[in-house]
Parts: C-alpha cells; sequence; structure tokens
C-alpha cells in the first residue's frame, strides 16, 4: 500500500505489500475468528460422530497360513525338485491368495450367491423397498439380478474386505477377513485358506503333467518306431485329404460342426431380427420422448443412456420441486422443462444408435449364415471322395496297429512313473485357525471424530483465513499504519441512535444542546470527545514543524462522517475557549449548511467574492462561540476547484488567520471531486476521516497515491464509525491503541 516517507522534502510516493504472516499474526487471525474455526471444526467433528454412529460395525477375523517347503520332501520320488522358497516367492504366494480365482471358490463352498439372494429377497419384501420401488421405479429395480451378476458383486466386494499380508520376513502369512457377521468373517478366512491348499494340490498336479510332455522325450526312440508304423497311413490319409481323429473323420466332424454351426447361425438372425424390430417398435411408439420402460430395460447396460436417465430423472424431480414452489411458470421452471426435453431428444438419439448397431448385427448374421451354407455344400462333396478312399485305409490301419500297441506298452510305464511323483501334498498348511471376533474392528470412533476434528480446525482456520484476505477495510488502526503509512489519531465510536437523531428540517443544529452535532458538548468526556482532543494535539504538534492553523476534513467517498467530525472538532477548539472559525468547504454538496445554517442567503462565496462581510454571512454559535461560514451555492457550481485555488480565497483565509486561532474546513470527499487537491495551498493539514469497516483500502491507497500533495499534508487518519464490541475483539491486547476504552472513565471515578 501507500508509505511517504516524510524525513526530507521530495520524497516520492511508494507501494507497501502486505508482509508475510507470523506466528503472532496467526494467532491474532485465530483469536478474531475463533467462532467461525469453532462453527467448522464443531460441524465437521459432528458428521464423524454421525458416520460413526449410523455405520454398521465390521468384524475382523484373521488366520495364519505356513509355507513349509520341506514337509513334502520324504514322499516325493524326486526330491531334488523341492527347494526353499525365497522371499519373492511368498510375496507370489500372497498375490495368490488374493486372486479371483481363491474368491470364486470361497464363495462357491460358502453358498454367499445363495445368501446374498436370500438377503436381497428379505429386503425387496420391506415396505421401504416396496415403497421406493412405487415412487422411484426407474431408480429402483424389482428385478431379481443373476447369480453370475451376484457372483461378480462379491468377488468385487472379497477383495475390499480381504487383507493379506506375510508377517515380517518369517514363511507365516496372516489373512483378515472384514464382515458385519463375526461368524461370517472366520468362515470366510478359514475357507480362504483350505482354497488355497486345494488351489496347490490342483496346480502340482497340472505342473506335473505339463512336466511330462517334456519328459517324453526320453522315449524318443520308441516314438520313432511307432512313427515309422503310421508314416504309410499317414502318407495315404494325406495323399487322398483324409484327416482321422479319436472321434472320426475330420471331415465328418467338420461337416457336423458346421452342421452346428449353421443351426447356431440361423437362431443368431432370429435373435437379431428380433432384437431389431423390438427396438424399432420402441422407437415408433416412444416417438421423441424415448423413456419407455421398454427401452430402460433393454439397454440396461448401456453407460450413456443411464447416465442420461440418472440426469432426466434428477432434472424431473427438480421441476416437481420448483414447479411447487415457484410455480410452473416460473422462467426457472420453463428452462428445466427445456432441459428436461433435450434429455428426452438425447435418450432417443442413444436408442437410434443402438437400433442402428443391431440392424448391423443381424446383417452380418446373415452374410454369416450365408457363407456356412456355402461351405456345407462343398463339405458334402468332399464327404463322398472321401468314403471312397476308405476302403483302402483300413487295410494300412491294420498293418499298423501291432507297432502301435508296443509304442502304447512302453508309454504306459513312462505314464505310471510320472504319477508317482504326484501325492496330495502342499507346502501350506493352516496353522492358526479364524476364530469370530469379538469386538468390532470399525468404525474406530476416537480416531475418526479426532480426524475430523483436526480437519474441521484446518478447514475452520483455512475459512478465517480466508474471510481475513477478503476483507479489504480498515479495522484497527493498526490497519492505517501498514496499509496507508499514516498515523492513526483515533477511533471515533457509533453513536447510539438516540444521540444520532436528524434535526428537524428547517432547524439548526445549534439550536439545540444536543443530537449528533453537539455531541462534544453534551458529553465531554465520552470516548468520541476525547479521540476528537487527540486530533487538535496532532495539529498543535505537527510533524511539520510549523503551526497548523487551517486544518481541512476530509474523506474518500460520501456519508463517512466527514461533516459530523468538523462540526464536533471545531466545537470542541472553541468550547476551550480558543477562536475558531468552521467554514463549509463543500461547494458542489454544502451538507454542513443544510445542517447548521438552513436558510442562509449569502456564504462563503459572497465572502470570497467580496459582496459580503464576515459578519454579514457567519452565524455564531452561542454555546461554543463558534463562528460558522456556510456554503450557499444558488446553483450548480462547474469549476468549485478554481474558486477554492483562487487569490480571492486565499485573501479570505489570511484575513481570518489574524483575528482566529484555528480554521476548520469541511471539503468534499477526495475521490469524486478534485476541489481537496486545489486547495493543498491554504491548508496546513489534513486530518483524513475512515469509515470503519466500510472504506475500501484500496480505494484509499488508490486515491492518496493519486493527490501525493494532499497526503504529504495529512495529519493522521479517524476511524469514524467503529463498533467498540466488536473493536475490542479486533484489537490486539499488547496494542498501543487499546487504552481507548478507558477514555470515558478515567475522571469520573476519581
Amino acid at each position: 500500500m501507500l508509505r511517504i516517507d516524510k524525513s526530507g522534502p521530495g520524497k516520492s510516493l511508494n507501494i507497501q505489500t502486505e508482509g508475510a504472516l507470523d506466528l503472532v499474526n496467526l494467532l491474532q487471525v485465530v483469536r478474531r475468528q475463533k467462532w467461525v474455526i469453532a462453527i467448522v471444526a464443531g460441524a465437521l467433528a459432528s458428521l464423524a460422530a454421525l458416520y460413526c454412529f449410523v455405520a454398521t460395525p465390521q468384524y475382523t477375523a484373521g488366520a495364519e497360513l505356513l509355507i513349509d517347503t520341506q514337509q513334502a520332501r520324504g514322499l516325493e520320488v524326486m526330491p531334488q525338485l523341492t527347494g526353499m522358497m525365497d522371499s519373492s516367492g511368498i510375496d507370489s504366494q500372497v498375490q495368490i491368495l488374493q486372486s479371483e480365482r481363491i474368491a470364486k471358490a470361497v464363495i462357491k463352498e460358502l453358498k454367499l450367491v445363495e445368501a446374498k439372494k436370500k438377503e436381497i429377497a428379505e429386503n425387496g419384501n420391506s415396505v421401504f423397498s416396496t415403497v421406493a420401488g412405487f415412487l422411484l421405479p426407474f431408480l429402483v429395480s424389482n428385478t431379481p439380478k443373476s447369480d453370475y451378476e451376484l457372483e461378480r458383486t462379491l468377488i468385487g466386494d472379497f477383495g475390499k474386505r480381504l487383507r493379506v499380508k506375510r508377517i515380517g520376513l518369517s514363511y507365516v502369512i496372516n489373512i483378515d477377513y472384514r464382515a458385519a457377521d463375526p461368524s461370517q468373517a472366520a468362515d470366510v478366512a478359514n475357507q480362504l485358506a483350505e482354497a488355497y491348499i486345494v488351489d496347490q494340490l490342483e496346480a502340482k498336479y497340472q505342473a506335473t503333467r505339463r512336466a511330462s510332455v517334456w519328459l517324453q522325450d526320453r522315449i524318443a526312440e520308441l516314438r520313432d518306431q511307432a512313427l515309422a508304423a503310421d508314416r504309410a497311413v499317414q502318407d495315404f490319409k494325406a495323399k487322398n485329404n483324409i484327416i482321422d481323429t479319436q472321434r472320426g473323420l475330420i471331415s465328418d466332424q467338420q461337416l457336423s460342426e458346421l452342421n452346428t454351426q449353421l443351426i447356431t447361425a440361423r437362431t443368431s438372425v432370429a435373435e437379431a431380427q428380433a432384437r431389431y424390430e423390438r427396438v424399432n417398435s420402441i422407437i415408433k411408439q416412444g416417438g421423441v420422448t424415448g423413456t419407455s420402460d421398454e427401452v430402460v430395460s433393454d439397454v440396461l447396460n448401456n453407460e450413456v443412456i443411464s447416465r442420461l436417465r440418472t440426469q432426466y430423472l434428477d432434472a424431473v424431480k427438480r421441476e416437481a420441486d420448483w414447479s411447487k414452489r415457484y410455480g410452473p411458470d416460473h422462467i426457472a421452471v420453463l428452462n428445466l422443462n427445456s432441459e428436461i426435453k433435450g434429455l428426452q431428444r438425447s435418450l432417443f438419439t442413444e436408442l437410434s444408435r443402438i437400433a442402428e448397431t443391431y440392424k448391423s448385427d443381424l446383417e452380418i448374421s446373415r452374410a454369416r449364415e450365408a457363407s456356412l451354407s456355402s461351405s456345407l455344400e462343398q463339405l458334402m462333396v468332399q464327404a463322398k471322395l472321401t468314403g471312397q478312399a476308405q476302403v483302402e485305409l483300413r487295410e494300412l490301419e491294420s498293418n499298423a496297429q501291432s507297432y502301435r500297441a508296443l509304442y502304447d506298452n512302453f508309454l504306459q510305464r513312462f505314464m505310471q512313473a510320472t504319477q508317482q511323483q504326484s501325492f496330495p501334498i502342499t507346502e501350506a498348511r493352516l496353522i492358526t485357525d479364524a476364530s469370530p471376533p469379538l469386538r468390532a474392528t470399525s468404525p474406530r470412533t476416537t480416531l475418526i471424530v479426532a480426524g475430523g476434528l483436526f480437519v474441521g480446525l484446518l478447514a475452520g482456520f483455512g475459512v478465517g483465513m480466508w474471510r481475513e484476505r477478503m476483507n479489504r477495510t480498515f479495522r484497527l488502526p493498526a490497519d492505517v499504519e501498514r496499509y496507508l503509512g499514516l498515523d492513526c489519531l483515533g477511533v471515533l465510536p457509533l453513536l447510539p441512535s438516540s444521540v444520532a437523531t436528524p434535526v428537524p428540517a428547517g432547524q439548526s443544529a445549534f439550536d439545540s444542546s444536543t443530537g449528533i452535532m453537539r455531541q462534544v458538548t453534551s458529553d465531554p468526556f465520552s470516548r468520541f470527545s476525547e479521540t476528537l482532543r487527540s486530533v487538535k494535539v496532532a495539529a498543535d504538534v505537527s510533524i511539520h514543524s510549523r503551526a497548523v492553523k487551517v486544518i481541512g476534513i476530509v474523506s474518500t467517498l460520501p456519508k463517512e462522517g466527514k461533516s459530523t467530525v468538523s462540526a464536533n472538532f471545531a466545537q470542541l477548539i472553541a468550547h476551550s475557549g480558543q477562536r475558531c472559525v468552521l467554514i463549509d468547504g463543500g461547494l458542489r454538496n454544502p451538507t454542513l449548511t443544510r445542517r447548521l445554517a438552513p436558510g442562509r442567503s449569502a456564504g462563503l462565496l459572497e465572502l470570497v467574492f467580496g459582496k459580503a462581510t464576515l459578519e454579514e454571512v457567519s452565524i455564531v454559535d452561542r454555546m461554543t462561540g463558534l463562528r460558522f461560514i456556510p456554503a450557499v451555492v444558488p446553483g450548480d457550481i462547474v469549476h468549485t476547484n478554481e474558486i477554492l485555488a483562487s487569490e480571492q480565497m486565499s485573501a479570505v483565509l489570511d484575513a481570518l488567520k489574524r483575528e482566529v486561532d484555528y480554521i476548520v474546513i469541511d471539503f468534499p470527499p477526495l475521490a469524486p471531486v478534485v476541489d481537496v487537491m486545489a486547495s493543498t495551498h491554504i491548508v496546513d493539514g489534513y486530518v483524513y476521516v475512515l469509515d470503519w469497516g466500510s472504506s475500501n483500502r484500496d480505494l484509499v491507497a488508490n486515491t492518496l497515491q493519486n493527490a501525493p500533495t494532499v497526503y504529504e499534508k495529512v495529519l493522521g487518519c479517524l476511524l469514524n464509525k467503529a463498533d467498540l464490541k466488536a473493536l475490542r475483539s479486533l484489537e490486539d491486547y499488547g496494542s498501543k491503541y487499546y487504552y481507548h476504552k478507558y477514555y470515558a472513565s478515567y475522571g469520573r471515578e476519581s
């Protein structure tokens, strides 16, 4: 913000930025925003406590599984294949325990799908579910899910509830499962270990079977003899394009499979035709709305339609609510109706796109049917030729059977040796069975509430800091020094409504002994009066080291209390026995004249232009002896700044200086007009009035930056219309301004 170095002449304006927050500033923010922080922290802590209250308790059961690679060595034919398992091997077993294969086995063994179906059936018969399904048929579906869908849902939930980890560097794996039923948690944990052991047995068998394929190289010589015997048969088959399998000729199999595929293809064509015709009929029946129940059921898995349906239901709900609240003809309701129609059209468009997809599927199915029909006809011709060649093939196969019998005998012996390596034993065994837990493991009420309170404190502090940053007004005397580089001469309290009662029209405020214009005389020991005394002291001990006799009262904008301060300040000087003249310098809007000298016909203009004398234009307050020169303006005056800057105005003030001790001038606001900047040569010092909690410091700083000559003569600032109760909560107890609260009491109690 603005700051002037007044140590020497000719200094220019500098911008003073806001300093970084230190610990003291942070503590002050906490003290000023303590209620905001408390409310936010309390709200989040209450939400956390509410969550703990409504959350379903969860129980965790744990089992321990040992991976022991030494227990099966004595039973294996080739024990050298089994070795010690390293750390990565144990981590691999952890991943196997968390695999979908094991989860499926547990779900199947414990019949969790059937249990889930029973639970859904029981919940579906409840009153709440029935009412919800009736009121929201599109949101709550009464159609039961298939076993596959339930299984996929349980698998996804299974992974979230399961936690498998290795205990330290040992070969022990801990299995924890969390469920709402403690018995179910224990059953799942134990069954998971059993399913893992069974899976290991199956995996070992499969590994041995695959290893036997590699070991067949050991009987390569026997296989060569058998191949030599079959070579003649194979050559004949290749020559005559005969491919035989255990189930018969490949051509016959192809013919059978092709016939089956043709039947399937025709079925697919019929299904595609039915789907396409159904969607077309729905489109024709639904019109442009696209919101029929059949559409939703037919495209239930379509993500776009699901999202549009959600938006459509939300819009319909809001339209009903807003229609009830504001009426159906309200512009917001009409706009929402337009949005609903747009969503309906979007649903219709997406449905049309799906219809095109079904049409494409229909065309593909028809093309596949035609291709299969053509292939079937070709195979039937080939089958006739193959049947004739089979007569000679049987004679060749009879010669090869004797050679194959010998090969089969040796192969059978090899398989017997291989089977001896596969024993029903694994490296894993359960060492700790899971038992139903007695206490729930979640929710952790203390931790969650403490976390919510901590987060609430952080959020509350953030909200408080945001409020502090967004407040760009003057609330503390220190703000004046920090952002303007000026002294704060005092804080004027907001006067009570009984004191601030306006004077009746046509009556001068000097005619009454009370009122807002008489505050310094009616209550001389008040904080308001004492603050204005500090202004006079500041003028007497001016930093310019010269007498200050002409004092201008200015503000940034209208209605900041400048005129009230001017009248009371001038009365304070006059009441002390010193000669003082109060001049209304607001030639465009003479507020002070309307309140102190209504109905006057001559004033400052006549005095400046020599058309009247001081006694003719001024009025004298009988109570204080203050002389007031009003500003009687016959009409709109454009060049008021030239009048204030004229030599005649300087001559009038010079003459008044010789007769009085102080001259107080009530100037117009500094931001809207330039009159104040034209008066710097006739004013010895300015008192800047700021509206407490209202004057924007950026506007004030920019205004003073554009008027450096005024800024150089500012004696200090007054924070006017301050809320003392709020100020006490904002002031720092160590601040030099805190003594202001003793103004009213000092001298009365002694």
